[in-house]
This record gives structure tokens, sequence and C-alpha cells, in this order.
């Protein structure tokens, strides 16, 4: 049985007996002492299968009864979901201070624990991030009463070698129809919780949209969980263009779109913004729409967690509007679209350079481009009829497919540019 008295000795470890339960404790992978939490990695000792064992300590000073009733829920849902990126529920156990749930263990770290590298961090990989998350979200939200996480951060997003995503932790999750009192509704972590969920308004499919994007832009810009509110300005909005000036502006779209301070202004649901997601990078798919930027604040919060007060929730339901239900999206056939002028004018001429941007698929026709630097560029299938491009330097663009109708190129530096045949310039 469990040994009450021999869990922390100073800054050492001493794991609980479970082995008359039939397991084998390892190491431990992390631990909420208030609340009376502990999550081991463990081995069944009949079958050598790994496992994770989540810990729940009711009898433990700080811990409460709601944190115990989280636990339980948790079992309740797992025992509901099957699948194969949401570690599968195995059993529980009660011990003499609480339970233990048993779960399949991953052995992959989490998005707080992965260190990315530069090359890691490509679009591509990004893609994959992105869309292994909204397929798991698909999935919950496709049952027969949608499943809402609630608490989707890097710490509950496991990853492997390959990108594929786990989601982990459902504590907090509840179907959509279920009541739920204020206090329930606010439990989560700031900087990643919907507007809705910290106002206590009825949570949708939307709802863990926000999260998500909020951890891809923490992912992108290399960002703590704890540091998240570097990231919102004083509207409480993620300031995404002066985060990730040289993002590709598709990509910039959709998570502005996910992170949108109004439900009405997300997507729907994880169906639509994955299919959003896969219209990005390829020209045969159905495009994404244009998504009207609005004017970004520019001071930075010193302590989000600290200001969130009386003030801030009157600036979050000043920025909201009631949930409504939202019809299937029409596609658009041509994936190409056009910046509007002011925000192309503001992203490029202001610095007067776009080193390494990606504008693929990009509409610029007839634009004044003129002595910019635009190194490395992408412009793979962007409409570049009758631009100016004098006295531009272009070199290493990829200019794949992109068409060239009437461009004025007078003195424009194209070495070792990728021309839109395929061949590259000398």
């Amino acid at each position: 049985m469990e040994n009450n008295n021999s869990y922390i000795l100073g800054n050492n470890y001493e794991l609980p007996d479970f082995s008359q339960e039939g397991y084998e404790l390892e190491t431990i992978l992390g631990q909420n002492y208030s609340g009376g939490r502990f999550t081991y990695k463990a081995k069944n000792i009949e079958t050598q299968e790994i496992v994770v064992i989540k810990q729940f300590q009711f009898a433990t000073v700080g811990a409460s009864w709601s944190g115990f009733s989280a636990c339980k829920r948790e079992i309740e849902l797992l025992q509901q979901i099957n699948h194969p990126r949401i570690p599968k529920y195995i059993t529980y156990f009660e011990t003499t201070s609480g339970f233990c749930l048993v779960q399949e263990y991953k052995n992959a770290p989490n998005l707080a624990q992965k260190h990315f590298s530069i090359l890691d961090l490509t679009l591509e990989n990004l893609e994959k991030i992105s869309t292994s998350i909204l397929e798991i979200l698909v999935y919950l939200q496709q049952q027969q009463t949608s499943i809402i996480h609630r608490d989707i951060k890097p710490e509950n997003i496991l990853i492997d070698a390959e990108f594929n995503t786990y989601l982990v932790d459902f504590g907090l999750a509840r179907i959509s129809t279920e009541e739920m009192s204020a206090s329930t509704m606010v439990k989560g972590t700031l900087g990643f919780m919907p507007p809705e969920q910290i106002l206590g308004k009825s949570l949708t499919n939307a709802s863990d949209l926000y999260s998500l994007g909020a951890t891809l832009i923490c992912l992108l810009t290399q960002t703590p969980s704890s540091k998240i509110g570097n990231l919102i300005d004083d509207s409480f909005r993620f300031k995404i263009h002066q985060l990730l000036p040289e993002l590709n502006l598709h990509w910039i779209d959709w998570l502005e779109n996910m992170v949108a301070t109004s439900q009405t202004k997300r997507f729907p649901d994880a169906a639509t913004a994955l299919n959003r997601l896969k219209a990005i990078n390829s020209p045969k798919a159905n495009a994404i729409s244009p998504i009207p930027t609005g004017k970004l604040q520019h001071q930075i919060p010193k302590l989000f967690a600290a200001s969130f007060g009386l003030i801030s929730i009157l600036v979050f339901a000043s920025n909201l509007q009631t949930p409504q239900s939202y019809p299937t999206p029409m596609p658009i056939e041509n994936y190409t679209r056009s910046l509007q002028k002011p925000e192309f004018k503001k992203r490029l001429k202001r610095s007067g350079e776009c080193v390494g941007c990606s504008l693929r698929y990009t509409v610029l026709r007839e634009e004044d481009l003129r002595s910019l630097n635009l190194e490395n560029i992408d412009l793979t299938g962007s409409d570049l009829t009758g631009a100016d491009l004098r006295g531009t330097y272009l070199g290493g663009a990829n200019l794949s497919g992109a068409k060239l109708d009437n461009v004025n190129l007078e003195s424009t530096d194209l070495r070792g540019a990728i021309m839109p045949d395929g061949s590259m310039h000398p």
C-alpha cells in the first residue's frame, strides 16, 4: 500500500509503494503540492507495460474536494473516448489518502519541455503540430455531445519525434451541454483561457481553438507559458503582426482567427479550422478567406495575471458578442488572394525589406515594390502581373509558378533566384 510519510525529503523524492496494486513506480513526472496531485511513470509488474499514474491525495493540506471531483470527472470522460492520440484510460485504484488514475504512457515530452531549434520550427512542422492537435479536437467535437477540453496549453500537449501530438489532462474537460457554475467555468490557465471562459459565459466548439492558437503563438515566439502576458496587448489581443513580422501572411490571418476575442470571429469549430489550415500551403485546396486585421495596440501589459481585475473583465466584455450558431462555410475556389494595400505597405515598405518572408500564392498585381530587399522571399505561385520591381534585390527568391507578365525588372537583382519555370537565375 501507499506510504503516506515518504514523499519529499528536502529536495529528494521518495516514491510511494504501489506494489500491492500491481505497479512499480520508476520516476515522478510532475507534482502540484498545493493541490495534492502527483504524476508518476510506472510499470505494471505483471505485464511490464509502462503506464502513467496520476495520484490525487484529497487528505493533503491545501487539497480540496473540487480537485477530487475533477479527477473523478476525468476518469468518466476518458472511459467514453477512444483516440490514438489521447492516452487511454486503463484503471484506477483507491489509496489511504485518495485514489490513482492509471493511463497509457506516451514517450514524448510536452511542448513546454521541448526545446525547438530554428530548423525545427519550419512552417511544415508547425502545420504538422497544428493539424495533429486539430484532428484530436475534431474527434472530441464529433462525439454525441461535444467535449470541450478547457485547458489546452503547452504543458498539456505531448509531442513525439515525428511531430505527432497527444492531448492530456482532461481534469477540466466538460461536455458542451453540461451546466457549470461561474467558479467552475473560470478554472484554467490565464492567457490560454478564451474570454468567454473567464467571464463565465457559455463555451462552444470555438473555445478550445482560442487556447490552441495561444499555444501555437507561444511556440512560434519561444515564449514560456508563464510569460504569455508579454504577448498580449492592453486590449487583450495577441499582437501577431508585431510578434511575428516575417511569418507567412496566410498563417497570420489563420492565427488571428483562432485567437479572436469574440467567439463569433473565430472559426466555428476544429473541422473548419483544420480545413482552412490545409488550404494555406496547398494551391489545389479550398482557399482561406481574407480576414480583416484590426488595429493592434503597442503597449504590452507588464503583469497580465496581476492586472486581471474588474477593468480587465470590462475590456473583455466590450469585445465579446453572444455566441451564435454557424453555417458550414462555403469553399472559395481561387487560392491566391489580394493583400490590402495599406497592410502591404505597412509590412514591407516601412522597413524596406522582407528577408525570408513567405508570400506564397499572394496577388501582388501592379504593386510598387521598388528598391526593396526581398532576399530569399518565397513568392511561389504569386501573381506579380504589372508589378514594379526596379532596383529590388531578389537574390535566392523562390518564384516557382509565379506570374511575371509585364513586370518591370530593370536593375532587379535575381542572382540565385528560382524562376517561374523552375530554372535558377545565374
